[in-house]
């Protein structure tokens, strides 16, 4: 199975609660994308969620909701450019 390396954590803390793992490279499904991360930033949201103000939020929490990569695959028989970008495109956005 192909792994992907991921930025987690598994409870709230400080910066020593963020860990490099190795995970399943997820299937997307409609209407999700996948993308080839090339390069990623935790956002004061994260902050907050490792910082234990999120109330919501589940454990353990994949972080590195904003990147920026090339998309490749999409469960859509056809994405539209502009929305999500074709598969091979270089593209700026959400991480999905």
């Amino acid at each position: 199975m192909a792994t992907m390396k991921a930025m987690v954590i598994h409870e709230a803390g400080g910066p020593e609660v963020l860990k490099i793992e190795s995970l399943p490279i997820p299937a997307p499904k409609s209407p999700e994308v996948l993308i080839r991360v090339k390069a990623f930033g935790l956002n004061r949201s994260e902050l907050f969620t490792r910082q234990d103000h999120s109330p919501s939020v589940k454990f353990p929490r994949v972080l590195g909701i904003e990147a920026v990569g090339v998309v490749e695959a999409s469960a859509r028989r056809r994405v539209s450019r502009g929305r999500y970008g074709r598969d091979g495109d270089r593209r700026n956005g959400a991480a999905i």
